[in-house]
């Protein structure tokens, strides 16, 4: 085991993939829950998805949601970081991702408060609750 760099392109890896035939397309309207890390690159992993260093945000957990929330956005229309336009296409309902963003994809040069300093390299671990067809 050996601590790895942030990476520079998007990593995309499934760890739960549904039998269920359902994917994301631009224009739908999804409802997913996810963790996300901030990448820690002294973790002793060769696993990008397991540098995990400190928690910023949940959509289950306190102190980030009082109560479970499920969060719900339109994809393809520019609503979250391009890290999460790019690597939740394709991807099956009722599935778990997780998603290595690096700055480039995320927040850049912005800070987010204090929680997501500038040119952090971010991880998520998306659950795709369901997937809403847009009219076409």
């Amino acid at each position: 085991m050996y601590s790895i760099e942030s990476p520079k392109t998007l990593i995309i890896s499934d760890l739960q993939v549904s039998e269920n035939d359902l994917e994301t397309e631009i224009n739908d309207n999804l409802s997913l829950h996810y963790d996300g890390w901030l990448f820690d690159k002294n973790v002793k992993t060769e696993n990008y998805c397991d540098a995990k260093g400190k928690k910023f945000d949940s959509t289950t957990e306190k102190p980030f949601r009082p109560t479970p929330t499920l969060f719900n956005f339109k994809i393809g229309k520019g609503l979250v970081i391009p890290g999460w336009e790019l690597g939740l296409l394709k991807m099956k309902k009722g599935s778990t991702r997780c998603l290595v963003i690096p700055h480039q994809l995320a927040y850049g040069h912005r800070a987010m408060g204090d929680l997501i300093p500038a040119y952090s390299t971010l991880i998520f671990e998306v659950q795709l609750i369901e997937i809403y067809k847009s009219k076409k």
